[in-house]
């Protein structure tokens, strides 16, 4: 038996979230040979605009029944949509019902307030798109909230971030019960570039500071220390690269960070050594001077106080091979030729963000 798949819908909803991981599930059934995700799509009303004009078909939401063997996923929106899916008690309604039997409840983006209003996430872990993280905390206390998780699975519970995530999550689904080869099929299929982990960040360091120091003095600081990061670098070194004092640097840097120069050093060393990890291609000993530390001991000090865990046992954790390597060990499903006749499925080709 395969596992139905619910997809709410309403007006105003984020397309991405919809159509994502709708094609990567539909894929992982093609080249697994195998019907295992059965999509529906359900609404309040036949027909359903989505927030960049795309008008989609759905049955009632009452055509289908809550039972054990399905998942429900509810995308997100932004401000003005998602306030009127919350004003809609049918919508609520459903979701709560649904929940309360279903195999796995999923959301996307901003999709977890809807499941939060439906009181799915209360006492639970989960993710959302990076703006809506403070709307989710306030409104909604009893959420335990995930500020820096691409998705976040509780139980049978998943909740996912901002647009694209959406994806990793469902690739997620499909390893998880299809197996890692379709998953790592299924990524390629689609032109991703690996299958990311839900404990990654939303966004990277670099660009958060990036944006942080966007019209400040401090502008061209993120990007000269990604140049040097491997260098042994001094607050002075950072107080000349952008043209201030020592003591007019120190003060900026609080004023645009919000930390102090030794703490944007460490982040953006951090964040470059999770990278070096997750990617498995370099050897544990030489993560250290890559990224700028003098040696092994400071590197699994400074990692553990950021990350909470060792370089050891994150690299075990989350490192992943390639795509490539991956299908080179498994025999790969063809897919069948299309006659021009046939009208076919299309698939989005999609970039992470990060």
């Amino acid at each position: 038996m395969g596992m139905r798949v619910l997809i709410l819908l309403y007006d105003g909803v984020a397309a991405t979230d919809i159509v994502g991981p709708a094609d990567a599930l539909a894929t992982a059934n093609e080249l697994a040979g195998v019907p295992w995700f059965e999509l529906r799509y359900v609404a309040r009303t036949h027909e359903v605009t989505a927030s960049n004009g795309l008008v989609m078909r759905a049955a009632p939401l009452a055509s289908a029944r809550p039972r054990s063997q399905q998942m429900i996923l509810v995308p997100g929106a932004d401000e003005r949509p998602l306030r009127q899916a919350l004003a809609t008690p049918q919508l609520i309604s459903w979701i709560r019902a649904h929940a309360a039997v279903s195999a796995r409840v999923c959301s996307v983006c901003s999709g977890a307030v809807l499941l939060a209003e439906a009181g799915v996430l209360d006492g639970r872990a989960a993710a959302t798109h990076w703006r809506g993280i403070d709307a989710l905390r306030l409104g909604w206390p009893r959420v335990q909230v995930r500020p820096d998780a691409l998705y976040v699975e509780d139980g049978r519970v998943w909740t996912s971030a901002g647009v694209t995530a959406g994806i990793d999550m469902a690739l997620a689904i499909v390893e998880r019960d299809l197996g890692r080869p379709v998953a790592m099929q299924v990524a390629r299929e689609m032109v991703l570039c690996l299958v990311r982990p839900g404990g990654q960040g939303q966004f990277s360091a670099p660009l958060d500071l990036q944006v942080r120091a966007a019209g400040s003095p401090l502008h061209a600081l993120p990007l000269w220390l990604e140049m040097n990061l491997e260098q042994h670098i001094t607050t002075a070194d950072m107080a000349r690269a952008v043209g201030m004092s020592e003591r007019s640097f120190n003060r900026s840097c609080r004023t645009v960070f919000g930390m102090t120069p030794l703490t944007v050093v460490q982040t953006l060393r951090v964040q470059r050594a999770r990278a070096l990890l997750e990617a498995g291609t370099v050897p544990l000993k030489a993560v250290a001077p890559a990224c700028g530390f003098g040696d092994q001991t400071s590197l699994g000090r400074v990692f553990r106080e950021f990350v909470g865990t060792s370089p050891a046992q994150y690299r075990a954790r989350f490192s992943r091979p390639a795509p490539e390597t991956a299908l080179a060990a498994t025999p790969q499903t063809r897919r069948p030729a299309r006659s021009s006749s046939s009208p076919g499925r299309r698939t989005v080709a999609a970039s992470r963000q990060r």
